[in-house]
């Protein structure tokens, strides 16, 4: 008898971060893709899923990139165009919480009646954007369960449409 595959447990911060996508979106999803779309016509990356793209997606919007181990998530708004970043050793986990702190600020900025589930969606709309997301398979510069739930968020919006 084959052995029997046990399908792979969702990572803690896939089950967090979807938990959160599950609460209420207070700005539309359309928005929320819009955003997103600007910010990568802006900043014109030669390929949006290169390593350290949020980096340099930040850099390109005027923004200085501090890593601090002592700061939690959402606390960029303290200082205009400076993002606080919680400090990672591993490469996608810090690119995506830079792409998640961008986003924070750019709502602080343009919709100031957010959720954090919007913080959420627009940081995997940065991560992957509309216009590649059929490439989706070629995000190397975020960890895998961000890209699974850029596709529920793609469905999102494709049921907004």
């Amino acid at each position: 008898m084959p052995p029997i595959r046990r399908r792979k447990l969702p990572s803690p911060a896939y089950a967090e971060v979807h938990a959160i996508l599950e609460r209420p979106w207070l700005v539309d999803v359309a928005l929320l893709e819009g955003i997103a779309d600007d910010v990568h016509e802006r900043t014109d990356l030669l390929d949006p899923f290169a390593g350290g793209s949020g980096q340099i997606m930040a850099a390109h919007l005027g923004y200085l990139v501090i890593p601090r181990p002592d700061v939690g998530c959402g606390v960029s708004g303290l200082l205009p165009r400076v993002l606080l970043v919680r400090s990672s050793a591993d490469d996608l986990r810090w690119n995506l919480r830079v792409l998640h702190e961008l986003a924070h600020s750019l709502l602080d900025e343009g919709c100031p009646q957010h959720s954090h589930a919007d913080a959420w969606a627009l940081t995997l709309a940065l991560a992957i954007p509309r216009r590649r997301f059929r490439l989706h398979h070629e995000a190397r510069h975020v960890p895998r369960w961000a890209v699974s739930l850029r596709r529920l968020t793609a469905r999102a919006v494709a049921r907004a449409a």
